[in-house]
């Protein structure tokens, strides 16, 4: 169990700089692929904000979906610092009261084919 525990990576610690020309390599891969799509995902600053900004979050979980067009989309999630889904979380409110508030799914992102060469 220890040693299950070692391995795994904090949340907070994943991810990594591979610089312009290991992404742009990745990405062309992809899209030599699959070129029917050759698009991606823009995202808002303020909406990653306010998913980093709930309690005890500690990343993102980003999961491919399809919209109500059946178009591909992503959904983005906060994860805790133990991975898991941030569905609800307390806060108190201006009475001083605990409520439970629902954490943030978000999508409604734009996509674009910025990226596609």
């Amino acid at each position: 169990m220890q040693k299950e525990l070692l391995q795994k990576p904090q949340i907070e610690a994943i991810g990594k700089h591979i610089g312009y020309e290991a992404g742009e390599e990745m990405v062309k891969r992809f899209y030599d692929k699959h070129p029917d799509q050759a698009f991606g995902h823009i995202v808002g600053r303020e909406i990653i904000e306010k998913i980093l900004a709930q309690p005890d979050c500690a990343g993102i979980g980003v999961l491919p979906a399809y919209n109500d067009q059946g178009q591909r989309q992503m959904v983005f999630v906060g994860l805790t610092s133990n991975g898991k889904p941030i569905l609800q979380f307390n806060v108190i409110n201006m009475a001083g009261q605990i409520v439970s508030e629902e954490g943030l799914v978000a999508d409604r992102f734009v996509t674009d084919s910025w990226g596609a060469k």
